[in-house]
């Protein structure tokens, strides 16, 4: 690395890094995307749009868990009360419920934070697919030789097991916050290392960096152009997204949580997975993709696998209860021996549910998580 570059990178995301922080009280705001350097994904000249049923689900109250404790709240209270900006329910293409919540409306685009990366696993399916790339079980180092791990698959890097030297916290030496505001993305994510060989979950974004770095090689395209003519064209776009980028100059995608785009259109991504790949009669993403995706088949689900988050919420909530499992960027709801619901999650609660067995999607997102129940777990109750 060029050592004049290297610093003046330096200067730019300690720059960034005092800019955000001092302007978002050391916190992520769900809004940030206003703060970044952003492509523009364009609408479809002609939208699929959803069925509206005659008989839209009516709900006055909700029960809820409070630190252990079962709650009931007006609903709608709640909604607004907990920062929910949407909820959609939507069963056999029909939206049963749609509302909106403290100031947003059907049209309000909503950055996902990390259901990206959920976008991104379907990326891969397709890059496989389209033969960029062989096979999950291809080592990293085979598609980014410069890359300093060696013992590292794609597969690790899909199901946040790659050992990778990661500590979370929001000051500036720390790799999450790196992460999130280093204007040189691609720079960044050939740094890292292995910690470790012992394989266990540790979520952590350079999985997402160091994948994105192998989309961008092998299809030649950039993240946001192979996700705009694979994905994005395909699914009939109501509304304009956006993806946020590392920075201007850079223009590297922000792979793990940079996606923004409306509830509504975000349902149509959870329609492709629950028609397995195929669209309207037109093949996206192989069926054999979709359910190797989405499923437990093998995947530890043992709380020992997730024992970095024993003392986690997602640890005492899920892991710990052996509810949940985590599989190609998709997390797994363990409620059924065949036919298991599955969801992405991003921060502050940003939930995209899947339930096959329903033929259901549910949608919850927000400007903060508000609750101390998992979301996941009130979109299964009211889909239930």
């Amino acid at each position: 690395m060029d050592n004049n570059k290297y610093l003046l990178d330096q200067k730019n995301y300690i720059h960034t890094y005092l800019s955000y922080m001092l302007g978002n009280k050391f916190k992520v705001a769900y809004n940030d995307y206003q703060f970044f350097s952003t492509k523009k994904l364009t609408v479809d000249n002609n939208p699929y749009f959803f069925k509206e049923s005659p008989n839209k689900l009516e709900f006055s109250t909700l029960e809820y868990l409070h630190k252990g404790k079962k709650r009931i709240a007006d609903f709608k209270q709640f909604m607004e009360n907990t920062g929910t900006t949407a909820l959609l329910i939507i069963k056999n293409d029909t939206i049963l419920y749609e509302d909106y919540f403290n100031g947003h409306t059907r049209e309000t685009p909503q950055k996902l934070f990390s259901i990206t990366k959920s976008f991104i696993s379907a990326l891969v399916g397709i890059a496989i697919d389209d033969g960029y790339i062989k096979s999950v079980d291809d080592f990293v180092s085979f598609y980014i030789p410069d890359i300093k791990l060696r013992n590292s698959r794609i597969k690790h890097l899909l199901q946040m097991e790659a050992g990778i030297k990661f500590k979370e916290g929001h000051f500036p030496w720390r790799d999450e916050a790196k992460v999130y505001l280093y204007p040189n993305a691609r720079e960044l994510a050939l740094t890292v290392v292995e910690d470790t060989n012992d394989s266990f979950f540790h979520y952590n974004d350079y999985h997402l960096l160091i994948l994105g770095l192998i989309l961008e090689r092998t299809t030649g395209k950039s993240v946001t152009d192979f996700f705009y003519e694979k994905i994005w064209s395909q699914l009939g776009m109501e509304f304009t997204g956006f993806m946020i980028l590392d920075s201007e100059k850079y223009s590297f995608e922000k792979i793990e949580s940079g996606l923004g785009m409306t509830a509504i259109d975000l349902a149509k991504f959870g329609r492709l997975y629950l028609k397995n790949g195929e669209w309207e009669g037109k093949r996206i993403i192989s069926q054999d993709w979709i359910k190797e995706s989405v499923s437990p088949n093998n995947v530890p689900s043992n709380s020992d696998h997730f024992r970095y988050y024993q003392k986690h919420p997602w640890g005492k909530m899920w892991f710990n209860q052996n509810k949940a499992y985590y599989k190609y960027l998709w997390w797994g709801h363990l409620n059924n021996k065949t036919n298991n619901d599955y969801f992405a999650l991003g921060a502050l609660g940003q939930v995209l549910y899947v339930s096959p067995e329903n033929n259901t999607i549910a949608i919850r997102l927000g400007r903060k998580w508000g609750v101390m129940d998992w979301w996941p777990t009130i979109l299964n109750k009211l889909i239930n």
